[in-house]
């Protein structure tokens, strides 16, 4: 078993944190290339033992990043459409979402419906990532893998759909559900197909940055050829923010928001006010819900500067919790080599 020596756990930190918060790692993870020309070779142990906190860590991992990057995320998207419906009635006055405070609303789910509220939709997003990687690779023998990736997030919208309603709604909304049909999936063509194009572009360019000016392994590196890794790294680091900010949360946002519009209107919701022993109605967060779903473009104009950086803070608040079990968990293995 490798692993990097002590030296460079700040730099393995670092590297960590700052490839979660740009959502772009995929296979060409950010600062790559620079890393490596700081890193020496790994240290060599065949401690078995070091296996359980890297488990652990894995499983903490996923668990924070389902319940803060997806379920949280999803009901600050709701929240804040409910916000800006009463602020249009209560004037200039606009409450703060309570879903950006991560233990006050992780609190008030886990006592209305314990550990299976907080990781509700979970069996649901195992279903969808599964089916969608494997559409995707029977895919790949007729179409480059963007293109791949794009059909197959397209073929499984309504699959998406129903993870999603699993994550916003209670168990017991579920049966208000339909069952699937053409004009719904019509509806959740278009923005799905704008969400798999900004995960396409997050995913793969990356790895359209030429990599063959790594030097070869028994040629040392120059202090100019390093400042050139660097300032590439950076540049694309910098990119991929950008596109972070202005199309895959837009985006991802615009998709949430069709499919909670095609919900049913009486359907109660995990958005839960201090002044109501229920959640919010999507008839309540959508009063032109009983007209019909909500369109792309209307979507769209929803989609604001305040909710993007209340989406982005919700997401540094994640990337600080991943850190924290990152730092935790390579001290712990530094211990044991």
């Amino acid at each position: 078993m490798a692993y990097q020596s002590r030296p460079h756990f700040l730099l393995n930190l670092f590297r960590e944190l700052f490839n979660t918060f740009i959502h772009s790692t995929g296979d060409d993870p950010l600062l790559a290339r620079t890393h490596r020309a700081f890193q020496n070779q790994p240290a060599q142990t065949n401690n078995i033992l070091l296996l359980v906190p890297i488990a652990l860590g894995l499983i903490l991992d996923l668990i924070i990043r389902y319940i803060i990057g997806h379920v949280l995320l999803s009901l600050l998207i709701l929240e804040t459409v409910e916000k800006q419906t009463d602020a249009s009635e209560l004037g200039d006055k606009k409450p703060a979402p309570s879903s950006r405070h991560l233990l006050r609303t992780s609190t008030t789910l886990y006592r209305r419906g314990g550990i299976r509220l907080l990781l509700s939709g979970l069996y649901s997003a195992c279903s969808y990532k599964t089916m969608h990687i494997s559409a995707a690779k029977l895919s790949t023998t007729l179409l480059p893998s963007p293109a791949a990736h794009i059909l197959a997030s397209v073929l499984l919208a309504e699959t998406h759909f129903l993870w999603t309603a699993r994550t916003i709604l209670p168990r017991d909304q579920l049966r208000f559900i339909s069952n699937p049909s053409n004009r719904r999936w019509k509806a959740l063509a278009l923005p799905t197909l704008l969400y798999a194009a900004a995960e396409t572009v997050m995913m793969y360019v990356p790895a359209l940055f030429d990599s063959s000016i790594d030097p070869p392994p028994d040629q040392e590196l120059t202090i100019a050829g390093l400042l050139y890794i660097a300032r590439s790294d950076i540049l694309l680091s910098g990119l991929m923010l950008a596109a972070q900010l202005l199309l895959l949360l837009p985006s991802y946002t615009v998709l949430i928001l069709v499919q909670a519009s095609l919900l049913p209107p009486t359907c109660e919701t995990l958005v839960f006010t201090p002044s109501k022993q229920r959640g919010r109605r999507i008839g309540e967060i959508f009063p032109a819900a009983q007209q019909g779903p909500l369109r792309v473009q209307e979507a769209a104009r929803m989609v604001g500067m305040g909710r993007l950086l209340r989406c982005l803070e919700l997401h540094g608040k994640m990337c600080l919790c991943l850190l924290a079990v990152a730092a935790v968990v390579h001290s712990v293995i530094y211990c044991m080599l």
